[in-house]
């Protein structure tokens, strides 16, 4: 792979300095305090570089976070070698809120806005979209995002809760298929792939997947009287690796599928061990177990990151992230590589707290792993 010029990371930038600083002495090499430089907030991070969000440079794998409040909009664009427009996948994970719940935002005009002020135009191809689950704060856009792309590929779990709302979402992607002769994956066992763990080529040739969870019916039985946690436990997530680093996608998996998957990595099935961990449940005490989180990132490094999608909505009196998921997670990486869409937004006005702290996460082409918020 060729190795490009980028911007030089913070945290690289003070080990740098460090060590010309220490030429002529002893070299320190100890962490720097990043909070100087970026804030003591709790999800408080780097934030982007013009130039890495002006340029999208070859051998590279991009995971955009899209700030839509209370609610997962992921968008993934693949590496490609020479031509982007033509190697490219363009995938969406999820699709944000409708707004029409009191206390979340427009997530489908979130999510168009963000998507053509980076690169997307009106009508482009969208290669894929997943619905992970039948809850409002991930279909809630899809009819927006289906009338301003075109969409050739369509996944779910398979499992529609009985929800009206979600089968609309789901017939409004599955039309933009249809009339492309693309492909729908509903339920997503067996129809994008064979059993769990098995590798998909949704996210094209040159980006390694699995497909980690997907359950036509909840875990626990309950198709009748699903409770919230049933329709989590449906969740479609991935793994994705690129440059030999991986990255998990979990929905909103709770701690009944993660305690599966701690077992299928402790048989050998699958490798929960990443450089990057999208939360599960935008942070919720529901999942993240410490032993889950052991697994996921063995040891802290400057290239483990974890990132989260939420809002302010309040839960019966709790926001998310909770503060127990915080807590575990700080005391698992490094100062400043927790990131959060919601980052800072209990200092804002309400109704103003989404579309302002989109998260990027790059896996460059000379394999270094780096997160940053895209404002």
């Amino acid at each position: 792979m060729r190795t490009l010029p980028f911007a030089t990371p913070p945290l690289a930038a003070a080990v740098a300095l460090a060590l010309v600083a220490g030429a002529s002495g002893c070299v320190d090499t100890s962490i720097p305090d990043l909070s100087r430089e970026l804030g003591e907030g709790r999800t408080d991070g780097p934030f982007c570089s013009p130039e890495v969000l002006s340029n999208f440079p070859p051998e590279e794998l991009r995971i955009h976070l899209i700030d839509v409040g209370q609610g997962d909009a992921i968008w993934i664009q693949t590496p490609y070698y020479d031509t982007q427009s033509l190697e490219t996948r363009n995938i969406l994970i999820d699709a944000g809120p409708s707004g029409s719940v009191p206390g979340t935002s427009p997530g489908g005009d979130v999510i168009v806005n963000y998507m053509l002020s980076n690169g997307m135009v009106v009508g482009e191809l969208l290669d894929a979209m997943v619905i992970t689950h039948a809850h409002e704060d991930h279909y809630g856009g899809a009819s927006r995002v289906a009338s301003t792309f075109e969409i050739a590929r369509y996944v779910d779990a398979g499992f529609d809760a009985g929800s009206t709302g979600f089968l609309s979402a789901r017939g409004a992607c599955e039309a933009d298929v249809r009339r492309l002769g693309g492909k729908i994956s509903s339920p997503a066992v067996p129809e994008l792939v064979p059993r769990l763990f098995a590798d998909t080529d949704l996210f094209g040739p040159y980006v390694d997947a699995q497909l980690l969870w997907a359950a036509k019916t909840p875990p626990s039985g309950n198709v009748s009287n699903p409770s919230g946690t049933d329709i989590n436990n449906t969740s479609v997530a991935f793994s994705i690796r690129w440059g030999f680093k991986q990255v998990l996608l979990l929905a909103d998996l709770e701690k009944e599928v993660e305690a599966a998957l701690i077992a299928a990595h402790d048989g050998g099935e699958i490798s929960l061990t990443s450089n990057v961990l999208k939360v599960a449940h935008h942070g919720s005490s529901s999942s993240s177990t410490r032993g889950f989180l052991a697994r996921v990132f063995p040891s802290a490094n400057n290239e483990t990151w974890a990132v989260i999608s939420s809002g302010r909505r309040s839960f019966g009196g709790v926001t998310l992230p909770t503060t127990e998921t915080l807590g575990a997670l700080t005391d698992t990486l490094l100062p400043n590589h927790i990131l959060s869409t919601e980052n800072r937004d209990d200092i804002k006005t309400s109704g103003t707290e989404h579309g302002d702290d989109h998260i990027l996460v790059r896996i460059t082409s000379d394999g270094r792993v780096e997160a940053c918020y895209a404002y």
